[in-house]
């Protein structure tokens, strides 16, 4: 359709059909003109003077074959590269199979900032794979094949910036090890195991420890809490016997005090005294007479056993008096 309708403007004009999910470039003279979209797009030719699409070659990843072609694919494309020999950091040899998904979004800088973007992609693919796979060791780069695949998306990405391609992922899909890598892994395997191992014992070695230690210092806490309790149980005897003493110490002070006011009261009222004094030689002299006292009370000196005898004598003389008066 679209030549026939080009054939009518004898060339003049140039009408092309382009697909959709593609573009294609016009140039002049070989010069970037304009990028025609997906629909029936017309420009001026004047039989390829003016203006004539563009046409490149890209390569095959998976048969490499070299097609020459207008259109610039602009769908999300999948390349399934063949296998890559690659050397990890522990200088082991194996072999991995990469998957790399990307898309254009810039055709001009896909067709004039590179040559074949297809086969230049592949061998940026090589020499980045080989690069990261380099910085770890057999046993990292097989246990962890998702960082791995991460790194490399991100690198791809930043090297495929200015060439109009967006890597969306960049994954390892396979390993083929050889006969000594198989062996080195599964030795690395069996020092892994046996390291969980010893790390195991370790830890139950530990326990044992922590908890022994556990129960000595359970054992020093109660020792130190009976000590306690017994200083606790000391401080109170002390405390209750220094109260009793303080207790009994008021109680005497108190006596005294009383003894001392009874002193003074009699040094002060001498008729008192006597009266006293006479009251108990009555008392005397009437258990004396009863036969009732069998005890004898003498003072402690000679003064007052003469004062105890002046009593004496004049309660008798009161006695006398008091009966004469009674005749």
């Amino acid at each position: 359709m679209d030549t026939v309708l080009t054939l009518l403007t004898l060339g003049i004009i140039r009408f092309v059909f382009v697909k959709e999910g593609t573009t294609q470039v016009v140039t002049r003279f070989g010069k970037y003109m304009h990028t025609l979209t997906p629909g029936l797009k017309a420009f001026l030719s004047l039989w390829g003077l003016m203006g004539s699409i563009y046409r490149f070659r890209i390569t095959d990843p998976q048969t490499s074959a070299v097609v020459t072609t207008s259109e610039v694919d602009m769908k999300e494309i999948v390349y399934d590269y063949p296998k890559e020999r690659v050397i990890s950091g522990d200088n082991v040899q194996f072999e991995v199979n990469a998957v790399i998904y990307f898309r254009v979004f810039d055709p001009y800088k896909a067709l004039f900032k590179v040559t074949d973007y297809t086969s230049s992609l592949r061998k940026l693919v090589q020499s980045i794979l080989r690069a990261e796979i380099g910085k770890h060791n057999l046993e990292e780069t097989y246990s962890n094949r998702t960082m791995i695949s991460e790194a490399l998306t991100r690198e791809a990405d930043k090297a495929t910036d200015e060439w109009g391609i967006r890597v969306i992922r960049l994954e390892i899909k396979e390993f083929e090890l050889g006969a000594f890598a198989e062996q080195l892994l599964r030795q690395k395997q069996q020092d892994i195991e046996k390291r969980q191992q010893i790390l195991h014992a370790e830890g139950l070695r530990e326990a044992k420890i922590r908890e022994a230690q556990g129960q000595k210092e359970y054992e020093v806490l109660v020792a130190e809490g009976k000590k306690l309790a017994a200083l606790a149980e000391a401080e109170a005897i002390k405390i209750k016997a220094e109260a009793e003493a303080e207790a009994k110490k008021v109680q005497y002070q108190a006596e005294a005090f009383g003894y001392k006011i009874i002193a003074d009261i009699l040094s002060e009222n001498p008729r008192i005294a006597y009266y006293l004094r006479l009251h108990t030689a009555d008392r005397i002299s009437r258990n004396l007479s009863d036969g009732q006292s069998t005890k004898l009370f003498l003072p402690n000196t000679i003064d007052q056993l003469i004062g105890a005898f002046s009593v004496l004598s004049d309660a008798v003389t009161a006695a006398q008096r008091s009966g004469d008066k009674e005749e």
